[in-house]
């Protein structure tokens, strides 16, 4: 029986798996704050931008960042009636899809099919890791969380900061995320989107093919590997059978 002590493989590939659970929490999480604050107006826009006069006086630095935490705290108290019609407004704005507004049926989750090896974790739900775990550090792992029409309003950009923080703090140094792809597309009728993304941290290069399905609930399906194992051909024939049930 192995003792305790993990080799400086296994911590990278303990890393890896933080990494992928929590770019996906975030991504999710993140979506519904950002697209309050582009709704809220100015405030984001005086913070992200730096005006010459914020520049320039101190005192007007502070009055903005006071303005933003009020700005917040109304954010928070939104109901969701209102934050619904304010995405409704922006989706329509930006000639996004609105059909998310429209989704009435309950789902029951999603399901595809495994690549050859691969077998759900004891200790996590929802995450699929490889026979050779954790020397094939591959991984599969799907979430489900509350509906959040606000998710149809997602960037590339949005994507990639997110997913930098998080994995900046997972990792402890900054992490510089690549966005290959961002793809609207459709899955058993409801919009989603394909991602594409790559980073490299502790000297190994790492590569997600990410599936956002925004119906009744929010559905996730993030498939990892890194430099060592190219698994990505088989990810998409798993990706390729994803169904809304």
């Amino acid at each position: 029986m192995r003792g305790t002590y993990h080799s400086k493989d296994e911590r990278r590939r303990a890393a890896l798996l933080f990494a992928a659970l929590g770019v996906t929490a975030a991504l999710l999480a993140g979506c519904g704050d950002d697209a309050e604050e582009t709704a809220g107006g100015s405030v984001r826009t005086e913070a992200a931008g730096e005006t010459d006069a914020a520049a320039e006086s101190e005192a007007e630095e502070t009055a903005a960042a006071e303005a933003q935490r009020e700005a917040a705290d109304a954010q928070i108290d939104m109901d969701e009636e209102t934050r619904q019609q304010l995405t409704a407004e922006l989706l329509e704005e930006n000639e996004l899809d609105t059909s998310v507004m429209e989704i009435e049926r309950a789902t029951r989750g999603c399901v595809f099919g495994l690549p050859e090896g691969f077998k759900e974790s004891e200790e996590t739900p929802g995450l699929y890791v490889t026979d050779r775990y954790p020397l094939d550090a591959s991984m599969i792992y799907y979430e489900v969380m509350d509906r959040d029409v606000s998710l149809q309003l997602l960037t590339a950009e949005l994507f990639e900061e997110q997913a930098e923080a998080e994995l900046s703090e997972v990792y402890g140094e900054e992490i510089d995320v690549k966005v290959e792809s961002f793809e609207s597309v459709e899955i058993s009728g409801y919009p989603a989107f394909r991602i594409l993304c790559s980073y490299e941290a502790e000297g190994f290069a790492v590569t997600q093919l990410e599936y956002a399905i925004n119906a009744d609930r929010s559905y996730m399906i993030t498939y990892t590997q890194t430099d060592e194992y190219d698994r990505m051909e088989e990810y998409k024939a798993s990706a390729a059978t994803i169904k809304v049930r």
